[in-house]
């Protein structure tokens, strides 16, 4: 059996890191987005999974700031490798982020993904819906993962995103 080891991201993981969410998403923008993360410091956590020395995931946790504060967390770019796809790699990367988050004081998560996958871990488009944000609808949801979170606002996410 082959082990699967979590650890935080290093700036030498870089180019596999981009290379992984690109192979993970068949495009560039994730790994540009994550590479932009890194440059312009807007990374707040940056978790990798390994095989040996091989990086088979990555988990991206970013600062969003509401109405001008910085008060919520984004989740995203999540990456499998494909071969390891559907093998619990990803939800061991969201959980140990969200841990992670909740023990330094952070009290809300928000994630744009796919609405069958994310709800198994708290995330809801409800809790998101209240929220002013370049997204909406089903797949963009959010989760509080300690009291006192905002319940509403405007989110102004990094220029990673575009924004």
């Amino acid at each position: 059996m082959t082990e699967t080891w979590m650890r935080l991201s290093r700036p030498e993981d870089m180019d596999a890191i981009a290379a992984l969410n690109d192979a993970a998403f068949g495009g560039k923008e994730e790994g540009a987005i994550t590479r932009r993360l890194h440059a312009d410091h807007d990374s707040l956590l940056s978790l990798v999974a390994h095989r040996n020395e091989v990086l088979v995931g990555h988990v991206e946790f970013f600062r969003i700031l509401i109405d001008g504060q910085p008060s919520a967390v984004g989740l995203g770019p999540m990456s499998a490798a494909p071969g390891v796809q559907k093998q619990g790699i990803g939800a061991g990367l969201i959980r140990m982020g969200l841990i992670a988050l909740a023990g330094r004081g952070e009290s809300l998560v928000f994630v744009l993904g796919h609405p069958d996958y994310y709800p198994k871990f708290g995330f809801t488009a409800e809790t998101a819906a209240p929220f002013s944000a370049p997204w909406s609808g089903p797949a963009f949801m959010a989760k509080e993962i300690n009291p006192g979170a905002p319940t509403v606002g405007t989110l102004t996410y990094p220029a990673a995103f575009g924004g």
